[in-house]
């Protein structure tokens, strides 16, 4: 474990001041007078050589340990100041070895358990120094962490992630908001840094559930040593860590950032005598630059871990590298969703035979304030970076739910109405039930919440679902259970079709948009999206082409025998 410089500075004092001690130590009758010496500390201090014995112990360490120096001298490091778990994943030795080659602190640890001479369980802060290139120096202080969780257990369970003992998502939460309420009047810069562990559920499958707790700790502990003292860390969830930077700038945030992926990187973790080597992404968010109010920041921090993700993991990424217009058109989305100014236009859907209108799709607009409307090529994909897709997708399909219901009202006989989902919603299975009770409710009223098949039909993109197909029908399980039949979007567009086909009950087809632009002019277009086409037929699936913006190509889909249509040539989308 490599210490941050500033706990070297720190301890610059107290190692000036202690390493002539070291010579006091050497048989020749002034173990007395050293130890004296020693006892003006209030800390516990042992002094350690490079076999990892102990050279001397001073009577505060004496008191804490229950060992005197009589008989913790020669003594193995380990048996004097026993750890009471495998926390660390180093042993003792080579912790000292490291120390005397390096130079450098190991430490502080924090509220650390031990057990005494007495077998009895202690909690200490320790740290241990380089004296000279022979000798090291461990310091420690008891602390009433025990007796505090005895006497006040549900203020630190309310408070504090019990695994890694660092604070928790709701203490965080409200040290942002309380750091925010003091910053906010002046402008006063901090930042947010959110660090996930790459490839977490590998280790815990590889090394077991036990193992991926220990180094959960382990990472916790590293990391204290390379952020600053004002600095706050606590676990955020799962392997998310969230560390607030009070006074921090984004190149400050950047520059700690840097510093934790860099030294989490550099050497592996020691559990159960195997290295684990481990990365991490983090994701960087700013106050002011990158938002007004503190759930700005979370979303923005959140993205940009996931763009640091994306771009390979082992690196960190802020708004820096992030075009500034993806974070404009999020805040414009954000305002629009909580003011439900996020509306569906509706496209109409054509037999291709008869010309007679028989479906409708529900596109997503963002209204504004004069009405006007901003179509989704302009914010889809700053909702997608922003990962804001599953909360329009759930306004989008409420307000096409509460028209299909109504239209059934006023005609019985009501067409299907087609709705794109995103694999982003189909993952908050929350919001999912929020949208299958909302459902129900609405075809409760119009008497129709025993039809078996309703008319809203949920479009999949077969690139959005790609993965395991039994994860892939879990997901769309209520949705299937509650009669709304399946199509599939942009049909041909990636390698898993046939397998959706195979697996799922799929109603309709809906060729990818690129393919019908170019049907009127390749030939080769037109003989896939005939194959396609009669594939369909002996499945009895309803084929729909998409982005028809001429006569020419109209003519060939018609061809074709391509069942529905439709595109800006035959009807626009309209409110």
């Amino acid at each position: 474990m490599v210490a941050n410089p500033k706990y070297k500075q720190r301890a610059s004092d107290q190692i000036q001041s202690t390493s002539s001690i070291v010579s006091l130590f050497d048989d020749t009758g002034t173990d007395h007078y050293a130890e004296d010496l020693l006892s003006i500390y209030y800390d516990g201090a042992i002094g350690i050589n490079k076999d990892g014995e102990i050279i001397f112990i001073n009577k505060t360490a004496s008191k804490i340990t229950g060992w005197l120096h009589e008989d913790a001298k020669h003594q193995p490091l380990e048996k004097v100041f026993q750890f009471c778990n495998d926390i660390l994943e180093q042993s003792y030795l080579k912790i000292v070895t490291k120390v005397m080659r390096t130079g450098h602190i190991f430490g502080p640890i924090k509220r650390h358990p031990i057990k005494t001479k007495k077998n009895k369980e202690i909690y200490v802060d320790f740290s241990i120094s380089p004296l000279d290139e022979n000798t090291v120096m461990l310091m420690f202080h008891k602390i009433s962490l025990a007796s505090d969780l005895q006497q006040r257990p549900m203020l630190y369970q309310f408070s504090h992630d019990t695994l890694t003992r660092t604070a928790n998502r709701n203490t965080l939460q409200q040290s942002i908001n309380h750091l925010h309420n003091n910053y906010k009047q002046k402008r006063n810069p901090y930042s947010l840094l959110l660090l996930d562990i790459d490839r977490f559920k590998l280790i815990n499958e590889n090394y077991g559930h036990k193992s991926g707790d220990q180094l959960l700790q382990l990472i916790a502990e590293r990391m204290q040593h390379f952020i600053r003292d004002k600095d706050n860390l606590g676990r955020w969830g799962g392997e998310e860590f969230m560390c607030i930077l009070p006074d921090a700038d984004i190149d400050t945030a950047c520059k700690i950032a840097d510093r934790l992926c860099q030294n989490i990187a550099e050497e592996p973790f020691i559990i159960d005598d195997r290295e684990v080597p481990v990365t991490v992404s983090i994701g960087v968010s700013n106050y002011p630059e990158d938002g007004a109010t503190p759930e700005e920041l979370f979303r923005v921090a959140d993205t940009t871990l996931h763009q640091a993700k994306q771009n390979g993991r082992n690196r960190i990424h802020s708004s820096q590298q992030t075009t500034k217009s993806i974070f404009s058109k999020g805040s414009l989305l954000e305002k629009a969703l909580n003011e439900n100014r996020v509306v569906p236009v509706y496209q109409a859907i054509f037999d291709l035979k008869t010309g007679k209108q028989v479906a409708e799709e529900a596109l997503a607009r963002i209204q504004n304030d004069d009405g006007s409307l901003i179509a989704a090529h302009e914010f889809i994909d700053a909702a997608v970076e922003l990962q804001m897709v599953h909360r329009i997708d759930s306004q989008i399909i409420k307000k096409m739910i509460t028209r299909c219901v109504k239209s059934y009202m006023e005609q019985p006989n009501t067409l299907p109405h087609f709705v794109n989902l995103s694999a982003d919603l189909l993952r908050h299975p929350q919001l999912v039930n929020d949208i299958i009770q909302f459902a129900k409710e609405k075809y409760d009223e119009c008497g129709q919440i025993n039809c078996e098949e309703k008319p809203i039909v949920i479009e999949i993109t077969e690139q959005e679902l790609l993965g395991d197909m039994d994860e892939v029908k879990s997901l769309l399980a209520p949705f299937i259970d509650f009669g709304m039949p399946l199509a599939i979007d942009d049909f041909g567009s990636g390698y898993s079709s046939l397998t959706y086909l195979a697996d799922l009950p799929i109603s309709y087809l809906k060729f990818d948009g690129a393919l019908i632009k170019r049907v009127a002019y390749e030939d080769r277009a037109r003989k896939i999206i005939n194959g396609i086409q009669k594939m369909a037929e002996s499945l009895n699936l309803i084929t729909i082409a998409e982005h028809i913006e001429d006569q020419a190509t109209l003519d060939v889909l018609r061809e074709l025998n391509v069942s529905w249509g439709q595109g800006y040539f035959s009807a626009k989308p309209a409110e």
